[in-house]
């Protein structure tokens, strides 16, 4: 290489290479970093609620509650109103028996009245002791007593677990309980014909021979089958007064009972009726 040539390269390197980087456009590069939005989710730990967030919340969960309620409160309604039917047609079946037993005991104590009517009519004209058999049958036919006795089971329970308060027809439970405490009232009434009747038996015992009786009894074995009037029974008169005040006294207790019987067979009758019309039962 010539010398030339190395001086050129020479200048180039150490003189001129500096101007020309000074001469050269520098900039302050300083690096950038965007800025970037952060939206925040309603449901984010950081997240600060508005006030119609929280209502709207508070709403949900009161008409979460509410219907719940709502539902729980119809469930036993519909409940109620099925043990309340199963109720009245179980009470229905015990009035109905009810009324049976209450036209047997009607019945029983009309063919005591006639017993009755007829023995007073005999006895109230007797001036002899002697009469006939058939006064002595006619005590046999209002021999015995008839007390009712009430188809409680389903009222019972109606009374015992509260379950009146499951009917919604207040007509309905003063009927039943009206109902209730003519039966009560009647059993007491029963107690009274009882021991009247009691009274009258022994009374009777006194009043036949007993003689008499003995030996018309070892004469037949059956003596509604024998004439009335081919054998004759003794009286003791010193107790026919006595005897008559007390046949008096059971017969009047006897109707006074059957009108009780007629009511309440009535009010059951009726009682049925009612309520077969408000649960639509056949």
């Amino acid at each position: 290489m010539s010398e030339e040539e190395n001086i050129t390269e020479e200048q180039l390197t150490e003189e001129n290479v500096q101007p020309v980087i000074d001469e050269l456009p520098t900039t302050n590069y300083q690096p950038q970093t965007s800025t970037m939005e952060v939206h925040k989710h309603p449901h984010h730990v950081t997240h600060k609620k508005k006030w119609f967030e929280y209502l709207l919340e508070f709403f949900m969960l009161f008409l979460a509650v509410f219907l719940g309620f709502v539902a729980e409160n119809w469930r036993e309604h519909i409940v109620e109103r099925n043990r309340e039917k199963q109720y009245m047609q179980s009470l229905v079946k015990d009035l109905a028996l009810d009324t049976l037993e209450l036209s047997k005991g009607k019945k029983f104590r009309l063919q005591k009245i006639a017993a009755l009517d007829s023995t007073i009519n005999i006895l109230g004209v007797q001036n002899t002791s002697l009469v006939t058999l058939m006064v002595y049958n006619l005590s046999r036919e209002f021999y015995g007593s008839r007390s009712f006795f009430q188809n409680s089971g389903t009222l019972d329970q109606l009374k015992n677990s509260g379950g009146l308060r499951l009917i919604n027809n207040r007509k309905i439970v003063d009927s039943i309980e009206a109902y209730d405490q003519q039966v009560r009232r009647m059993a007491k009434r029963d107690d009274y014909e009882g021991e009247a009747f009691v009274y009258n038996s022994r009374l009777g015992q006194k009043l036949f021979d007993a003689r008499s009786v003995i030996k018309t009894l070892q004469s037949s074995n059956n003596i509604k089958a024998m004439p009335d009037s081919s054998i004759i029974i003794k009286l003791n008169l010193a107790y026919l007064d006595e005897y008559l005040n007390n046949l008096m006294n059971y017969e009047f207790l006897i109707k006074n009972n059957l009108g009780v019987f007629e009511t309440n067979k009535k009010t059951a009758s009726n009682l049925i009726q009612l309520i077969k019309k408000e649960y639509h039962l056949e």
